[in-house]
């Protein structure tokens, strides 16, 4: 059986299963906090679901007591966004998705990902606004990841390719030599800009 042992002030003080190799957990809605350490018994944790009501999390809440440092925890979600925990950085990531401020310093391995999610399931106009100033590293970013999908997506939203600025991205997938891309902007001018 799964327990959450919650105080009055919304943190898990506790969390108990007897399932010792229980691999997916879903914190429930209206904790408030997760303290270092909370699921230290459960090794085999892989994916952890949070809730919206959390305000503050531990940066080794998932690490375990034996094992310093370590952790088996691949996937984390909260509010909508997936994403790898990086346990050094669990704090900003955890405040850059609640509060939508994209002015922590993370890598763009990191920070990028998140972003793009967020602006995919909400839309809202200060995400947008952040991706439309730094687009072009955000493009960057996604073809050498080989994220085609998210490209295209953000393509066909109408909001980062312009008339404008429809040259400079089609130079610069020609000049990245990835011509998946550099067909979708050619298509996407065709169809959209002319």
């Amino acid at each position: 059986m799964e327990k959450f042992e919650i105080n009055e002030n919304g943190c898990l003080t506790a969390y108990h299963n007897d399932n010792k190799d229980v691999m997916k957990i879903t914190v429930p809605d209206g904790v408030k906090s997760i303290p270092d350490y909370a699921f230290m018994e459960y090794k085999k944790i892989n994916a952890v679901t949070l809730p919206d009501s959390l305000e503050n999390i531990a940066y080794s809440a998932f690490w375990n007591c034996r094992l310093p440092r370590e952790t088996s925890v691949h996937s984390v979600t909260y509010r909508g966004v997936t994403f790898s925990p990086s346990f050094l950085h669990m704090k900003k990531i955890f405040e850059m998705i609640r509060d939508k401020d994209y002015s922590c310093v993370l890598s763009h391995d990191l920070k990028y990902p998140i972003i793009l999610q967020i602006y995919l399931n909400d839309s809202d106009t200060a995400t947008e606004s952040f991706i439309k100033r730094n687009f072009k590293k955000f493009f960057t970013f996604l073809i050498k990841e080989n994220d085609f999908d998210t490209v295209k997506g953000l393509i066909k939203t109408g909001k980062f390719i312009s008339n404008r600025n429809i040259e400079t991205y089609i130079n610069l997938t020609d000049k990245m030599e990835c011509y998946e891309v550099f067909d979708m902007l050619n298509e996407y001018r065709e169809e959209n800009l002319t």
